[in-house]
């Protein structure tokens, strides 16, 4: 079909005979419109529509938000739990042992912390979400443990007074402490030997006093320069034995009930000892165990450490 245009100077519409370039130059203006056109279309589009891949995103972005916010709530949870069974663990620990327990400081740690940083947010979220469904069942079984705990201690509370854990000597310092309990040197005889109890210094005279609950079983006086020298043997039905060695004055009787606490003896030098001191021992279910384990529940974590340290470097008795 051909194409007209006026001549204004004949006043008339003339024949437009267009070249090949004329040709050309149409569709390229042609392919140009179209393409500045779509582009608009697109920009509309997408200033008002979302796309497939980006509707995708924004739901994934929503869930990980939604159970980021999950996993904060369950982290206070646990946070809470884990606080109460502290408090608890604190209470059961002082009810049995008179004294609060030590604590342990978490350290800091650089590579963690640059992990962190470095990691996406979604391997944040499930890592996590998974740290904390391992804590909810971790918080779990310890909580179960606390209650089986609390019922025996409720059910035996009264059997808590036979376990040995006062200190045999009132009003005794950490610098008192001697040779403890395993291979030490006889004062002597200069020879190895099995050291069953544990050496406290003490002038003649100091008071002794019963650690648990008990009988006396035996009571031993003795007027040589031998043996242990005047000695108490208090046992009780929880399996514990307790022997007091190397002591001035006595002051119970055999088949006296004895309460915790309460004062037995005097410290004193009988028997072959090199220096006035006490010689405890603590036998459960007929075999020796080392004292020191037992006195932490009267002293505080420091002056148990530096007991422990002083019994197990000393490496010579006094009997």
């Amino acid at each position: 079909m051909s194409k007209y245009k006026f001549n204004r100077d004949q006043l008339k519409f003339d024949e437009d005979h267009r070249g090949l370039f004329g040709r050309v130059s149409a569709v390229v203006k042609w392919i140009i419109g179209s393409v500045l056109l779509a582009v608009l279309y697109y920009a509309v589009f997408a200033l008002f529509f979302d796309t497939r891949e980006e509707e995708r995103m924004i739901n994934e972005n929503k869930m990980l938000l939604a159970e980021y916010n999950r996993s904060l709530d369950r982290l206070g949870l646990v946070d809470s739990v884990i606080t109460e069974l502290s408090e608890r663990d604190r209470n059961i620990y002082m009810s049995i042992f008179k004294t609060t327990p030590s604590e342990i400081g978490h350290s800091y740690r650089y590579e963690l912390y640059h992990q962190l940083d470095t990691s996406s947010d979604r391997s944040i979220v499930n890592v996590t979400s998974s740290k904390i469904s391992s804590l909810d069942t971790m918080v779990s079984n310890v909580s179960e443990s606390f209650k089986r705990i609390s019922i025996a201690v409720s059910d035996g509370k009264e059997h808590l007074s036979m376990i040995p854990s006062l200190l045999p000597i009132k009003n005794m310092s950490v610098s008192q402490t001697g040779a403890g309990f395993g291979k030490k040197i006889h004062p002597f005889y200069k020879t190895m030997s099995d050291h069953m109890g544990i050496d406290l210094l003490a002038p003649v005279g100091t008071e002794v006093v019963s650690t648990a609950d008990g009988t006396v079983k035996e009571v031993i006086r003795s007027n040589t320069n031998r043996g242990k020298g005047n000695q108490i043997v208090v046992a009780n039905e929880k399996g514990y034995t307790l022997y007091y060695a190397h002591l001035g004055e006595i002051l119970v009787r055999k088949g006296q009930k004895i309460d915790r606490g309460a004062v037995i003896a005097r410290v004193g030098n009988s028997g072959l000892s090199f220096a006035p001191h006490l010689h405890y021992e603590i036998h459960y279910n007929d075999n020796p165990v080392d004292p020191v384990n037992y006195f932490f529940a009267e002293l505080s974590p420091t002056d148990y450490m530096e007991m422990v340290v002083i019994a197990l470097n000393n490496g010579q008795s006094l009997d």
